[in-house]
């Protein structure tokens, strides 16, 4: 009898990777203070090459604690690449722990993220600011923002406060912004206003950029968050200047945008594909400021 000995080789099939998306939000958890508003950022990751057009949906109510929750609309997502929208809160009249549910539904696939939520009174000094959802600009272009921005005094604080921005991605001739005056003497419980200017290059790389703006005085800081959106080179004359594209879910006034996150710029063109005309960017400011003036202050305020 004939015994014939060997190896015998097993192959593990290799499984197809599913196309997916992920939502993360920064910061993921966020506190609010009583009668004011906070900010995060969220972000959807392609996986696999997964493309498609975003819907969200963040429910707000009594059980959130939270009176409104504003964020871009028309986003989509393209293969291997990110997306970014600004989430804005405005918080209800209770106090308390909350959370806040989250839905990003792309074709027949849907992810949830939930946000903790802490609405809390003011309970010392302490300052805030709110930067428009996003911002609209041209290669080759300074746009200004004038007496739309401005810092709250909290629980008395009186102080200097000192701003600065960092944008990312962090490539040559990224836009850039300066604030005049940088930095904002605050009084006990008032408002004072500055103004932002935004410098591009004619060589910015067309696309979405996510800017920090960081505010600090003494030893308390707070970085606040919002879109820059580069669309492609136009004479001056047709400069639309700046545009907010937050919408809300509670039937404020809105726009809406496609704020697509550079990554690496594979995405710029579907990215910008509602800047390509700024025609309409003229109803987009009289709208922004609008949702801006319904946000912006719950409690009467005095400017500086």
């Amino acid at each position: 009898m004939l015994i014939m000995l060997g190896a015998v080789g097993l192959t593990r099939p290799v499984l197809a990777a599913t196309p997916d998306f992920t939502i993360s939000a920064n910061p993921s958890r966020v506190t609010i203070p009583l009668g004011y508003w906070a900010e995060t950022m969220l972000t959807l990751t392609s996986l696999n090459g997964f493309e498609g057009t975003i819907q969200l949906d963040a429910p707000v109510g009594s059980s959130t604690g939270l009176a409104g929750a504003g964020f871009s609309t028309g986003m989509t997502l393209g293969p291997n690449g990110s997306v970014s929208t600004d989430l804005e809160l405005t918080p209800g009249e209770i106090p308390g722990n909350y959370s806040l549910n989250v839905t990003a539904t792309i074709g027949s696939v849907s992810h949830y993220l939930m946000i903790p939520i802490t609405v809390s009174p003011v309970s010392g000094p302490d300052f805030t600011t709110r930067l428009w959802g996003s911002y609209a600009t041209l290669q080759g272009w300074n746009i200004m923002i004038r007496e739309q921005e401005q810092f709250v005094s909290l629980g008395g604080f009186t102080g200097q406060v000192g701003i600065t921005a960092t944008v990312t991605p962090n490539v040559p001739d990224a836009p850039s912004f300066s604030f005049q005056p940088s930095t904002v003497d605050l009084s006990t419980n008032t408002a004072a206003s500055y103004t932002t200017t935004v410098s591009t290059a004619r060589t910015t790389p067309v696309g979405s950029y996510i800017v920090t703006i960081t505010a600090s005085s003494g030893t308390m800081s707070h970085d606040y968050r919002a879109i820059m959106m580069v669309g492609d080179y136009r004479p001056q004359g047709e400069q639309p200047g700046p545009a907010n594209t937050t919408t809300t879910s509670n039937g404020q006034p809105s726009t809406s945008s496609a704020t697509n996150i550079l990554s690496p710029f594979s995405n710029a063109s579907s990215a910008l594909s509602t800047l390509q005309s700024f025609w309409w960017v003229q109803i987009i400011i009289g709208l922004s400021v609008a949702t801006l003036v319904a946000y912006r202050r719950r409690l009467p305020l005095k400017e500086q």
